[in-house]
């Protein structure tokens, strides 16, 4: 743990998702960039970078620890639960929120990330074992790079 301060400055999930999510590609299950919008529409083409994969256009659904009902890339277990992250923004984020020793949050704020976090991340017991979890997936996210 680092005597950092995490300061809730009310990002929410939605701004992490839009911003390049990362996956697991179905075809090669490597790490599949470049999910984007379909212009004009909604929904998301998968493009994968290693297999040359082009997706039909995507409407789906989100769950945990997936996107458009596909796997996410940057997920492990860690804490009989899933820890997961859309990219890198974000696992930083999560980095920064659960390896910080002070935490402000926004005060009658609801809908920031930091406020909606499930409680295992949010408590302290946790602390070394998702700091191990957090190390886990950012090895992942080399490998994509």
């Amino acid at each position: 743990m680092t005597n950092s301060r995490f300061k809730d400055t009310g990002e929410r999930v939605y701004d992490f998702l839009f911003n390049h999510t990362l996956i697991e590609c179905p075809h090669c299950m490597k790490c599949g960039k470049g999910i984007r919008k379909i212009e004009g529409k909604f929904g998301y083409i998968l493009q994968c970078k290693r297999c040359g994969v082009l997706s039909d256009p995507m409407v789906g659904t989100w769950g945990i620890g997936t996107f458009m009902g596909l796997n996410l890339w940057l997920r492990t277990n860690c804490c009989s639960n899933l820890l997961w992250a859309y990219n890198k923004e974000h696992l930083d984020f999560m980095d920064n929120y659960i390896n910080s020793s002070m935490r402000e949050r926004i005060p009658y704020k609801n809908q920031s990330l930091a406020s909606r976090l499930p409680d295992w991340i949010k408590s302290g017991k946790n602390r070394n074992e998702l700091s191990k979890g957090i190390a886990k997936l950012r090895n992942k996210l080399e490998i994509c790079e």
